[in-house]
């Protein structure tokens, strides 16, 4: 009887689960030169077995273990509107200059930017999201903060278990910040308020405050709300990026 050999994608899957069983999770970029693939393979491939492995924060985990993590799902949110994240996260490129210092929030908008900034420029990144640290790492030229803590699987971030002078010592030129909720009544929202305390922090330290976001978060509103829309000095989405009277 002859054998049935596995298929390239088969063999390709077969790799990863051991890839993931011996790290806990391997980054995108990571499976597609381990398996000398585009990314967008690695993606098309996990799609289509979704009940072993998914996304999470850029990192490919099994799925039973994505359940336990959270009810919060970075990694489909990651895949929701991600064309126009990416646009939204363009648009910021151009207020980028070596030597600045930046605070980037968490969630699954801002990787777009920090994948964007030119790899020569010289810039310190202050943040607390594993996903954005994971990036900056690969940056040379980059100087990375991170701000220390408990990490809560729920949105791939380390909280500190008390109050947290860290961000006290720096002066930021531009505080990127996400959102899961923009509303003009009420404001500017996340899903935790541990990482609304965060990201008021770094807005009283910051210069320039740019909201990044999605058009499809307006509208929406979570629990937890870190500020009004008039607290920014310049909001970007996919249509690009001007001050919040500029946006509808």
């Amino acid at each position: 009887m002859q054998l049935k050999l596995p298929t390239k994608k088969e063999s390709r899957l077969n790799q990863l689960q051991d890839a993931v069983a011996r790290s806990g999770s391997l980054h995108i970029r990571d499976a597609a030169e381990l398996l000398e693939v585009s990314e967008m393979t690695i993606r098309r491939d996990i799609r289509d077995v979704k009940d072993k492995f998914q996304f999470l924060g850029g990192h490919i985990v099994f799925s039973d273990d994505t359940l336990r993590r959270s009810p919060y799902n970075l990694a489909q949110a990651g895949e929701l509107n991600e064309t126009a994240k990416h646009a939204a996260c363009a648009a910021c490129i151009p207020l980028l200059q070596s030597e600045q210092t930046l605070f980037v929030d968490c969630g699954t908008t801002l990787p777009h930017l920090v994948h964007l900034a030119p790899d020569d420029m010289k810039l310190t990144i202050i943040c607390y999201a594993l996903n954005i640290a994971d990036i900056v790492v690969r940056k040379s030229n980059v100087k990375l903060v991170v701000l220390g803590g408990v990490y809560n699987p729920a949105t791939a971030s380390f909280y500190p278990v008390k109050e947290d002078a860290t961000l006290d010592s720096f002066a930021i030129n531009y505080a990127f910040l996400s959102a899961a909720g923009v509303d003009d009544r009420l404001g500017v929202t996340c899903v935790t308020f541990k990482e609304a305390s965060l990201k008021r922090a770094a807005m009283a330290r910051a210069q320039k405050r740019i909201l990044v976001v999605d058009n499809s978060k307006f509208g929406q509103v979570k629990p937890a709300t870190f500020a009004k829309l008039e607290d920014f000095d310049l909001i970007a989405t996919e249509d690009g990026i001007s001050p919040p009277n500029g946006v509808a």
